[in-house]
């Protein structure tokens, strides 16, 4: 019962930075006209929000690792910073010129143009096998978990094109991962500090931008390897490689928003909640 009490304080205090934050900082962009880009419908808003969420997980891993001196939790908080690092630095910076792996690649031998798609491509797996290595000093797993951790950033990333989409792919993906896989005290309180965003997500006060998508890619990468712990050839993470490697091919030949706007399914949980 006192681990209850003690994660449920943890959350309400991380639960009310996160919104302090996003409350300040959405109203500092806007009236200072600051990162600000047009959503779906036009509409001219804070871009890269998705920090704040970030920095609020890594705030919490952090003091995890200073109440526990467990390295791990210092590992997975760096590198979960940097990833959303790198996703910021591509919501500042990024342009629409190349999209998916093929676009910036071409990109970059034709025009010797270095995109910060292509540095996202780069740096995202390299955090991940350097984590990978410094706890396990395992080449061929760590080289494994650069794959598969880069491909579910990179799908996130294609789930955020509407406001509260990407949220609601990561709970839909847990729930179906929960039945397999134990969520632990930590991944449930990072998962529920989701919540407060969520809700300014669907009301279109702010995007979640790239420096959210990738963290929470990388969220849902640690969820199913169990933060690097689970070994590399577990049938299910095999099997979660292959939906993920085969979702990111399709994302290079047709569009995840036309087909969810087709299914009538699929259409009524991506508007549940948003504005019409």
């Amino acid at each position: 019962m006192e681990g209850v009490k003690n994660l449920v304080k943890d959350y309400l205090i991380f639960c009310g930075f996160e919104i302090g934050m996003l409350i300040l900082s959405t109203f500092y962009l806007k009236k200072y006209n600051l990162l600000l880009k047009e959503n779906f419908r036009g509409k001219k808003i804070p871009c890269c929000m998705g920090i704040v969420l970030s920095l609020s997980w890594v705030i919490y891993l952090l003091q995890i690792f200073f109440r526990t001196s467990n390295a791990k939790w210092l590992v997975v908080a760096i590198s979960m910073w940097c990833i959303s690092f790198i996703g910021l630095l591509d919501d500042i910076f990024g342009d629409n010129k190349s999209k998916g792996f093929k676009g910036h690649v071409i990109r970059f031998i034709k025009n010797g143009e270095f995109s910060t798609g292509l540095l996202k491509m780069v740096s995202v797996p390299a955090v991940i096998f350097i984590s990978s290595m410094i706890l396990h000093k395992e080449v061929a797993q760590s080289v494994f978990h650069a794959i598969l951790g880069s491909l579910c950033v990179n799908l996130f990333n294609l789930f955020d094109l509407r406001p509260g989409r990407c949220i609601k792919v990561l709970w839909i993906f847990v729930v179906v991962l929960s039945f397999f896989v134990h969520l632990d005290s930590t991944a449930v309180v990072l998962l529920t500090l989701t919540i407060p965003f969520f809700v300014g997500d669907l009301r279109e006060f702010y995007m979640l931008g790239d420096a959210g998508s990738n963290a929470i890619g990388y969220l849902f990468f640690l969820i199913l390897t169990n933060s690097y712990s689970k070994a590399y050839n577990s049938f299910l993470i095999w099997t979660v490689f292959v939906v993920v490697f085969g979702l990111n091919v399709l994302s290079e030949h047709l569009s995840f928003s036309k087909v969810i706007e087709k299914n009538t399914l699929l259409n009524f949980i991506d508007m549940l909640g948003r504005k019409n």
